[in-house]
């Protein structure tokens, strides 16, 4: 033989046993890529492998592809085409039966699976495909005799670690959690440090809400494999449930980037995702990219809220209304707070709420299962109400809010009806002879006098949520002195426990200047108590002396003091006046 036909033998030879071990490894590569939910890649593959390679093995790998990608008419004709090349290719008889088992033909699917049995009863490979297509399709599936069947296959080959995964799935169909974690932990004998047997493990703990011993194991699938999607998607889901938002759309996108896929409702899911991380851009940016691929109307939800997020109140409003219309049984209460919420970003009059808007969400609140929720949407809207100056509605609908969920009503709650109570009582202005409703005076004096008491019991429970907070006793102080006739009220010390608390908490306060106007009424109304009913002369000066310190122009004090000659006998301006302009204090801190 000579020199030029001795190595055109050698390359010849070498690239045999090349495409040999590239067709040994690229088989085992595709299953990895299906069970890495990597079905694009494992398509092209299996597709590239039949076409270049004709055997009755290869198209049976190609129909498994399409098993697994719900593709059943491809699926059957891979098969039939692999009897064609190999009428005695059992492997295809098992994928035929796949098949019928899954379109429901289980009399058929059994005639098949029992023939490849009977004729390959000691072939691991054929026994663990028949027992694994009894775990494939729920509906049509045999846990039992899936398990039979698996455990002769690992008879005849311990180290078929996706036969002991099979089983998991099995006995998971049989709700045996603690058997399948042990299953599972066979493949990892078998196969170590195995991806997809780590996540199997991890989703058992998850589906038992195990979350720690769940994140573990997905933590151990990406680890043996970065780039094994099934493990990001599961974790997205294990941290959606933690209501850690940013963490689970992060995951999902690994899970979209690693996979590769481009299956709308995996895209919607992650549309999903990024909305509750309030990444709206991208949940749009998603929702574009299934546009006209996907027929479920949750998708006008998905664009309506994320549409009012990003300032958009026209498409949000096209997009929930038309949702409303053709899903009105998906319908859930967010729906309609969401559409209220848009129309009240339309409004440009200055008022902040647009009527339409305000009985949507309150709409949405009635749907709401949880009263936490409805509170919460009810409170939303007392405080446009309070903004708006629409005090009546505003204490109404606070007052829903509260009772709809009394345990969790914090103190901001109670502090803002209780200023909308302040609000409608100093609007009620006493009527004098001139005015044409003089003859209801009594009547309106009495609503008025209600509504500041009313107020008072409120900011009552401001104070018992917020001890430490000196601006509550100062409104139980304002309401109480415009509730009764000030020389009453002075007379008797109605108002002055809940003065002298501010000054208290105020004098202890690192900055108490913050309190400076606050602390000149408290201060004038102790002294004027003080001297004219306590008869404390000792006590009056101190608090005279107090008041020039935040007011040094304060005349009643300098007289007092003997520092200006008397005037005209005065009165104490203490409190909020009836009638008057009110500062409203700093909004207490959420209890």
């Amino acid at each position: 033989m000579n020199r030029n036909m001795r190595m055109k033998l050698v390359a010849l030879v070498i690239g045999l046993l090349a495409f040999v071990n590239l067709h040994a490894q690229t088989t085992q590569d595709g299953l990895a890529l299906i069970n890495g939910e990597r079905y694009n890649e494992a398509g092209d593959l299996f597709k590239k492998l039949a076409e270049t390679t004709p055997s009755a093995d290869n198209q049976y790998y190609l129909g498994y592809y399409y098993i697994k990608t719900n593709q059943l008419d491809e699926a059957q004709k891979a098969f039939d085409k692999g009897l064609t090349l190999d009428d005695k290719s059992y492997l295809n008889k098992v994928g035929q039966g796949t098949v019928a088992l899954a379109k429901g033909e289980k009399a058929k699917a059994k005639e098949l699976f029992d023939e490849a049995e009977k004729k390959k009863k000691k072939d691991a490979e054929v026994l663990f495909r028949i027992g694994e297509a009894y775990t494939l399709f729920e509906k049509n599936s045999d846990p039992a005799e899936a398990i039979r069947l698996l455990d002769e296959a690992v008879k005849r080959d311990k180290n078929l670690a996706d036969a002991y995964l099979a089983k998991g799935d099995a006995l998971m169909l049989r709700n045996e959690g603690g058997a399948a974690v042990t299953a599972y932990e066979y493949a990892l004998t078998a196969k170590p440090n195995y991806a997809t047997a780590h996540n199997a493990i991890g989703s058992i703990y998850l589906r038992g809400k195990n979350y720690n011993l769940a994140l573990e194991n997905y933590k151990k699938a990406i680890e043996a494999d970065p780039n094994f999607a099934p493990a990001y998607k599961d974790l997205a889901e294990l941290y959606f449930l933690a209501q850690k938002f940013k963490q689970a759309a992060e995951n999902f996108d690994l899970y979209i980037q690693k996979s590769g896929t481009t299956d709308p409702e995996m895209k919607l899911r992650a549309a999903q995702f990024a909305f509750t991380a309030d990444d709206y851009a991208k949940s749009l940016q998603l929702l574009e990219e299934i546009k006209g691929k996907i027929n479920n109307p949750i998708t006008l939800r998905m664009y309506g809220w994320s549409y009012f997020k990003t300032n958009k109140p026209d498409e949000a409003i096209q997009n929930l209304t038309e949702f409303l219309k053709v899903a009105p049984e998906k319908v859930i209460g967010e729906d309609y707070k969401y559409l209220g919420r848009a129309y009240n970003q339309k409004v440009t009059d200055g008022s902040g709420y647009d009527s339409t808007g305000v009985a949507y969400i309150l709409k949405g609140a009635d749907m709401d299962t949880s009263k936490a929720e409805a509170a919460t949407a009810y409170k939303e809207v007392a405080a446009l109400y309070y903004a708006a100056k629409d005090f009546p509605n505003a204490a109404a609908t606070f007052e829903k809010g509260i009772a709809l969920d009394t345990a969790k009503a914090s103190a901001n709650d109670y502090y803002y009806t209780g200023l909308s109570n302040f609000q409608m009582a100093t609007a009620k202005v006493l009527p004098v002879p001139a005015d044409s409703n003089y003859a209801d005076s009594a009547k309106i004096a009495g609503e008025r006098r209600a509504l500041f008491l009313k107020a008072d019991s409120i900011f009552a429970t401001v104070t018992q949520k917020l001890p430490e907070w000196p601006y509550g006793y100062y409104w139980r102080a304002s309401t109480l002195y415009n509730a009764y006739d000030r020389q009453e009220n002075v007379d008797k010390g109605i108002s002055q426990p809940y003065y002298l608390k501010l000054t208290e908490l105020a004098e202890k306060d690192p900055d108490p200047s913050k309190y400076k106007s606050y602390l000149k009424l408290a201060y004038s109304y102790l002294a004027f108590h003080a001297q004219t009913t306590l008869k404390d002369e000792a006590k009056a000066k101190e608090y005279w002396e107090k008041l020039l310190k935040v007011d040094p122009d304060n005349v009643s004090a300098k007289e007092a003091l003997g520092m200006a000659t008397p005037t005209a006998e005065t009165q104490p301006a203490a409190g909020a006046k009836a009638g008057a302009k009110t500062k409203t204090a700093a909004t207490p801190k959420k209890k």
